[in-house]
Formats: structure tokens, sequence, C-alpha cells
């Protein structure tokens, strides 16, 4: 399992179009991955779990991958929130 946390640079927030962006990069992979924020846990590859988060700037998630994955996939999946979230 590997995870890394998170806080949100986005002036929106966790919206729809990264959000939608993020559930796909999650559904390319072969693990589980979940997003957590203030001690709820949600899937990553559903989009309207993520909304149910109500994630704005300043706030931290954690994400987790329940498989192994390699340290490249953990690092596009930091790279791409360090850009988009």
């Amino acid at each position: 399992m590997k995870e890394f946390q998170h806080v949100l640079q986005n002036k929106l927030g966790l919206h729809a179009k990264p959000a939608g962006e993020f559930v796909q990069m999650v559904k390319s992979l072969d693990s589980a991955v979940t997003v957590e924020k203030g001690g709820q846990v949600v899937s990553a590859d559903k989009l309207l779990a993520l909304a149910s988060l109500d994630v704005h700037k300043g706030d931290t998630i954690t994400i987790t991958f329940e498989n192994d994955v390699s340290d490249e996939e953990v690092n596009r999946f930091k790279e791409f929130a360090e850009k988009h979230l």
C-alpha cells in the first residue's frame, strides 16, 4: 500500500473537471484507490463519491493505493494533484 497527502491549491477546490480526469486516471490502474478527507474515505473511481468529500482550497486529502503500484504511477498522481488540484 502506498499513499501521499496533498493540500488543495485550486481556488475552486476539487471541482468537476479535474475530479473527472482523476477518476479516469484511477480507472486505468489495477489498484483500488481511495481518497480521505477529515476521516471520511471514498473510492476514487466514483465522481459523486469524490464530490461528497466537499474538498476546498487549503484542505488536505490523503490518496491511498490499496494494491501494489509502481512509484512511477504514484508520481504521476502526485504531479497531477500538484498541477490541477
